[in-house]
């Protein structure tokens, strides 16, 4: 049986993700395995290369203070549900290149995360970072996504 001790959960604030987390928790207390918490962020062009002369208005280090901040607290509150070791981490970078390199570099034994379930043309046109980790991941992914509400 293979062991590992460690989860990866990265999470964009979608509904998804966010119920994800739970998955993710759930499981690590099985498995008595850590979990870490990841956001990755894409910085924007800056408004220069757009328009000469005008001032980049994003304040990267407080929105990345605030990310780090959100990501502790749903930590905190899984904390206080069960005694899994949890970890917030905040990145530059495309999502899906980054979830990958962590998961290859950093020892973890899996990777939980939450899908959109876009179709059809909405998938062919925001693309899936799910899909390309579930792809090229070295190590098992488990995908969730929020149940279609009842008609």
């Amino acid at each position: 049986m293979t062991t590992f001790s460690k989860i990866l959960a990265p999470v964009d604030f979608s509904p998804g993700s966010e119920a994800s987390v739970e998955y993710t928790v759930t499981l690590a207390k099985a498995l008595h395995c850590a979990v870490t918490l990841l956001h990755v962020y894409q910085r924007p062009d800056l408004m220069e290369a757009i328009v000469p002369g005008a001032e980049d208005t994003l304040d990267l280090v407080a929105d990345r203070a605030l990310v780090q901040k959100r990501l502790e607290t749903m930590g905190e509150e899984a904390t206080k549900r069960t005694d899994v070791e949890m970890h917030a981490l905040v990145v530059p970078g495309s999502p899906a290149a980054e979830i990958l390199s962590l998961s290859r570099t950093k020892g973890f034994g899996m990777v939980v995360m939450g899908t959109h379930g876009r179709t059809g043309l909405r998938h062919l046109l925001m693309g899936s970072v799910t899909e390309a980790v579930v792809r090229e991941a070295g190590c098992p992914v488990l995908t969730s996504h929020l149940p279609f509400p009842a008609i």
